[in-house]
């Protein structure tokens, strides 16, 4: 079962590396296009809403809850679960299409809401407009991301995990042959305050068309898996009320995190607006700074989590929630052996980090606080990766109510970290560095997030042998500490004898961190016995030349 999940994650993890290496082309495409101050926080902000809405509206339901429902119906129901999967499907695209047309028609109210004080002023009208636009432009994502998750969640339930992960790199590419076009058609490099129309069109309209093929790829899929669809109304009978019910409880539990999403913006783009002097840490260096430390999020975490997920699911409805413990727990320990070094060396490797990823054209020269802001959402990578496989568990058993109520907590400690350390402790002058504060206050809040759903779920899973994650995950960061540490000695002594800057001499440096960053991990790993790597490192070996002998 154990190795049916590392298959399954593999291939997921396989996509998501090429799509997240895409991900970046993007941003570094963006970043020389419009910048990461201000004219670039206000097309990340637009870009970013479809999404969260998205989520907001209907994804908590399709992200979480869905699954379980699945399999189950593929597994008891005589036709395969084809009728319950029609219903479903049809129901949520006309759902998607409702929803979209509403949030397009009420696009300017919408924009308003993540706008910060500091843009509300008459002297800032264009730049409002500029955001209004590619509010209305992007909007249209949210059917588009809908449908991608619902066809995708589908394939999940019929262990087809390849196709979701695998999709978002045709989303990709044709955003970034946008910006291309947005380069050659528009003065590269060039910042002026607001966009033209030209510009709107092209960078809305390209973004929009990218998710849309992402959802075209996966249909092919859907068919190939054993799945025919044909629209089909009709909810009684189906079963869905259940999962209306659960979703009730998902539905709140993502309303509470939008709330924090719109407070964090607001936040984030204020730092980018301030009329301070000096580089400036918004919204770009935020969300880029996220982006890069949902990597290991995305290739490790969400792979093993939603490779275990049906088979938490099947065990939890048997039952036997010893397995569901030893499974959850895991795959957690999997996850953390590359996402703690993942950590540690986002920490110490900051400024190449975001140099090579951001340090082009009109970005070039503002990546020092976008590398601090790295430094600070780092800190909270280890306990969101806890956090995540901990509420992956609470849904295996159906349970959403749980997460709703802590998630309250967790959301009320982020947005009060982050209002309090941006207006109070950092004020107007001081504004420029809000993207770090809010790094910070991230951080603080899954660390409280940790503390308190472990503390729920010890009262619903039994502690049992081989459960267990924190001498396992201590000796983890010893040994991804240790590593770092020494390759951030190395990568300083070669800063002090060069004058080395820019892009590729960083992607050097971080060639050398990582050479030497690596072996002194896996070495310092043995010693420790920590399992969990050296059975990493056996595999990946053992599929190099000569590996199985070594094996």
């Amino acid at each position: 079962m154990a190795d049916r999940t590392l298959r399954s994650a593999a291939v997921m993890a396989a996509g998501t590396v090429l799509s997240r290496l895409l991900g970046f082309v993007r941003i570094a495409l963006l970043a020389a296009a419009i910048g990461t101050a201000l004219r670039g926080d206000i097309f990340t902000a637009a870009n970013t809403i479809p999404n969260s809405l998205y989520i907001l509206l209907a994804g908590g339901v399709f992200n979480t809850v869905l699954v379980p429902q699945l399999v189950r119906a593929i597994k008891n129901h005589d036709d395969g679960g084809q009728d319950f999967t029609n219903r479903l499907l049809t129901f949520g695209f006309v759902v998607l299409a409702v929803v979209t047309v509403a949030c397009v028609l009420l696009s300017p109210l919408i924009a308003e809401l993540y706008l910060p004080k500091e843009l509300h002023d008459p002297s800032r009208a264009s730049e409002r407009a500029s955001m209004i636009m590619f509010v209305r432009l992007c909007l249209p994502q949210i059917f588009f991301y809908g449908a991608y998750v619902l066809v995708g969640q589908v394939l999940n339930a019929r262990r087809r995990f390849g196709p979701m992960m695998w999709a978002p790199i045709a989303n990709n590419i044709v955003a970034c042959a946008s910006i291309v076009v947005f380069l050659f058609v528009y003065r590269v490099g060039s910042t002026p305050p607001t966009f033209s129309h030209g510009e709107e069109l092209l960078l809305g309209l390209g973004h929009t068309v990218g998710i849309a093929v992402q959802l075209l790829v996966m249909l092919p899929y859907l068919r190939a898996s054993g799945h025919h669809y044909k629209p089909k109304f009709g909810l009684r009978g189906t079963g869905l009320g259940q999962t209306a019910r659960l979703g009730m409880w998902t539905v709140l539990f993502v309303a509470v995190n939008q709330v924090t999403l719109v407070v964090v913006t607001q936040l984030a783009i204020a730092g980018s607006a301030s009329n301070t002097p000096g580089a400036k840490a918004g919204l770009v260096a935020y969300s880029t700074a996220m982006l890069i430390i949902l990597v290991p999020h995305g290739i490790v975490t969400v792979s093993l989590a939603t490779a275990a997920l049906p088979q938490m699911s099947a065990l939890a409805s048997e039952g036997n929630t010893a397995e569901v413990s030893r499974l959850s727990a895991k795959s957690l320990r999997q996850a953390l052996a590359i996402v703690i070094p993942a950590a540690a060396a986002m920490i110490a490797f900051a400024h190449p980090i975001t140099t090579v990823i951001a340090g082009y054209g009109a970005g070039a020269n503002n990546t020092q606080l976008m590398a601090y802001t790295l430094m600070t959402l780092a800190l909270g990578v280890v306990p969101f990766t806890v956090q995540y496989f901990q509420l992956r568990t609470f849904y295996a058993f159906e349970d959403t109510r749980t997460p709703f109520f802590m998630q309250c907590v967790i959301a009320a400690v982020n947005i009060i970290a982050a209002v309090v350390g941006v207006r109070v402790l950092l004020g107007e002058e001081h504004l420029r560095y809000s993207a770090v504060m809010l790094g910070a206050a991230y951080s603080i809040a899954y660390l409280v997030a940790v503390l308190l759903s472990r503390s729920v779920l010890a009262r619903r899973i039994p502690r049992v042998s081989g459960s267990g994650i924190g001498l396992p995950m201590l000796a983890m960061v010893i040994a991804a500490v240790a590593g770092a540490g020494v390759g951030r000695v190395v990568i300083s002594v070669i800063d002090s004898v060069t004058d080395w800057s820019g892009p590729v001499t960083s992607a050097v440096l971080l060639a050398i961190a990582a050479a030497v960053m690596l072996p002194v991990y896996v070495a310092v790993a043995r010693v420790l016995r920590i399992h969990e790597v050296t059975d990493l490192v056996a595999m990946v070996t053992s599929k190099l030349p000569g590996g199985a002998r070594r094996a």
